[in-house]
């Protein structure tokens, strides 16, 4: 699975085959409903991961409802006073500025700001923590919305009230509030690639896929070709976590470990506008530097155990012990590691919440276990491994008596 799915350039596509909603202008984005109804429009991409963003400038300050949706939404159009758009039906939500108001399956709540002519709307989905947050006018205004399906994907989605004008921005002009401080992986819907650039990538995909051993209709990367491919990135040794972090970035989930088919590789190294081997090794360079960010590493130590675990809903203890040393997880990140890893040796396996909270465990209790809280919400493993300690700490104290 792909993060992204549809043309680099992303176009507008009208619900209502015969809405009379004008769309054109110098980008081809911009809209114009002449019309007495309450028209409908939708993006031609759909998201299925990652961080995406976009911008509606307004140009009249009326009503608009403008958000994301999947592709069972269907708005009809319909006269003012009666408006049913994007945020009215279970498949879609959005944010209406004119009545302070977050929308979805016709149930609204106050939220937001009042905008009007000339506000900029930025639109923030998160699908790695399931946020829909907004902006105005590059200010943040909040999460709109948590905890909501993706089915198979998310579209750009905006309804537009009668005599209402506004241009959308997918991040093919550079945006007019860029919103990276707040969220550095965002990415713009629009994809920054030439076509000889998006042959390029296909070629370079299909240099790697020769050296694969694969079955008739395999379309994809793996074993020599992954081996020989992760070498050329930059990839030198075992101990180079540098193929999980590419996997993380790509957003490849639900899909086998160490492979990478033609929808994976070359739909989400298009998503960052990086095309060769020279630009791959340099984008990788730059995401190791970013996992020295608390909050970077803390979304990458997450990922991994979602990526290797494929189907099960456990690690195996060996698989853990080997994936903690491979993204640097050792004695020097947290001293107690040695004592962790011999606790855990006669184990059978990890959970996914205690991976996830074994994180911010180190982290409370950073070169011991003495002020743990037994009725803290820790996984058994973990409650258990600090009682161990505990006991041993007490043994050892005695016993130098």
């Amino acid at each position: 699975m792909s993060a992204r799915e549809g043309p680099n350039q992303v176009s507008l596509v009208k619900i209502d085959p015969k809405s009379t909603l004008k769309i054109g202008g110098k980008t081809g984005l911009e809209c114009d409903n002449s019309s007495s109804n309450f028209e409908s429009i939708r993006g031609d991409v759909k998201v299925k991961s990652g961080k995406w963003y976009y911008e509606v400038a307004l140009t009249t300050g009326g009503k608009y409802q403008i958000g994301w949706c999947t592709e069972n939404s269907k708005p009809q159009p319909t006269y003012s006073g009666h408006e049913f758009g994007f945020g009215n039906d279970s498949d879609s939500w959005a944010y209406d500025g004119s009545l302070q108001r977050s929308l979805s399956n016709n149930a609204t709540q106050k939220y937001g700001e009042y905008w009007g002519q000339g506000d900029v709307i930025g639109c923030i989905l998160d699908l790695e923590n399931k946020t829909m947050t907004y902006f105005r006018n590059g200010n943040e205004i909040g999460v709109a919305f948590t905890g909501f399906s993706v089915g198979s994907g998310l579209y750009p989605a905006i309804s537009i009230g009668r005599k209402q004008r506004c241009a959308i921005n997918f991040g093919a002009d550079s945006f007019k509030y860029p919103i990276t401080e707040f969220f550095p992986d965002v990415r713009p819907l629009h994809i920054s690639m030439t076509k000889s650039q998006q042959t390029e990538l296909e070629k370079t995909f299909e240099k790697y896929k020769s050296m694969s051993d694969l079955e008739e209709g395999d379309d994809l990367i793996r074993g020599d070709g992954i081996t020989k491919y992760s070498q050329d990135i930059g990839i030198l040794d075992d101990k180079d976590p540098g193929f999980l972090i590419v996997s993380w970035k790509l957003n490849i989930l639900n899909a086998k470990c160490w492979e990478f088919t033609r929808e994976q590789f070359v739909g989400g190294w298009a998503t960052h506008a990086t095309f060769n081997i020279d630009s791959m090794k340099k984008k990788l360079k730059q995401w190791k530097d970013d996992l020295k960010l608390p909050n970077r590493f803390k979304e990458f130590y997450h990922y991994v155990f979602d990526y290797l675990k494929e189907d099960k809903k456990i690690l195996s203890v060996e698989e853990c012990t080997a994936v903690w040393e491979l993204i640097g997880f050792n004695e020097k990140k947290w001293p107690l590691m040695p004592k962790w890893i011999h606790y855990i040796s006669d184990k059978k396996s990890v959970s996914r919440d205690t991976w996830r909270l074994f994180l911010p465990f180190t982290e409370q209790y950073p070169k011991d276990v003495s002020s743990y809280d037994p009725d803290g919400c820790w996984p058994c493993m973990i409650d258990e491994f600090v009682d161990s300690s505990l006991k041993g700490a007490k043994g050892k104290e005695d016993k130098d008596k």
